[in-house]
């Protein structure tokens, strides 16, 4: 079995972004690498940028005697830099995130977290500082609602594959899902293109036209 590539993180994150995340991808011929729109960063600011720690759900309809086995479980199993990701299907019968997940998060170094639902204990959680993607607010518990089966495997959010140490990379324009084994050719283009980028607005700047700088450093 292939080992999961896991470079440093912390050099990358002052140039990554999702927009150019995205350009990248496209590049690659991977076009389909984005979450919809209505995911948004509703805690934290500046970029989101981790390893997929995706958990399994499933839907219940009575509390379990004993609550949050399978989150717990999770919450325990989760590391430094990864995102912990909760895919719910686009069923939206309560808030999947909350400031204690954030704490316990945290305070073990992890990157954020993502879900395609709700998320609740806004104010706290921003307070703390952490980053979380949800698509928006509501105070409903999990418990009795949705049991955490399994964690560090494979999910899917909106027709994206997200598999465990996919990079993720998500800001106020988004999230992008980057397949493990892109990740070093999605470094380079992203260093590239950020230098490129970083002439175009040096040169108009100094008068050069738009369509001057394009032809010459090749990014827009």
């Amino acid at each position: 079995m292939t080992s999961l590539l896991r470079p440093d993180l912390e050099p990358l994150r002052p140039i990554f972004n999702a927009a150019l995340t995205s350009d990248c991808l496209d590049h690659l011929g991977f076009r389909n690498q984005v979450l919809g729109s209505d995911i948004a960063m509703i805690s934290g600011d500046g970029v989101m940028m981790g390893y997929a720690f995706p958990v399994k759900l499933e839907p219940v309809e009575v509390a379990p005697e004993i609550p949050y086995v399978g989150l717990l479980k999770a919450l325990d199993a989760v590391g430094k830099d990864d995102v912990f990701i909760k895919p719910s299907g686009r069923r939206h019968t309560s808030a999947l995130w909350g400031e204690l997940l954030s704490n316990a998060c945290k305070f073990k170094g992890a990157a954020g977290a993502l879900t395609d639902a709700p998320v609740r204990d806004v104010a706290r959680t921003r307070a703390l500082g952490f980053k979380v993607f949800g698509t928006g607010t509501w105070p409903i518990d999990i418990n009795s609602r949705y049991e955490v089966v399994a964690h560090n495997v494979s999910g899917e959010i909106d027709g994206v594959t997200i598999n465990p140490g996919d990079l993720i990379v998500g800001d106020v324009d988004g999230v992008v899902v980057v397949p493990n084994a892109l990740i070093p050719q999605v470094i380079a283009f992203v260093e590239e293109k950020n230098s490129g980028e970083n002439l175009f607005r040096k040169a108009v700047k100094e008068g050069m036209s738009p369509s001057e700088a394009f032809a010459k450093f090749g990014v827009l």
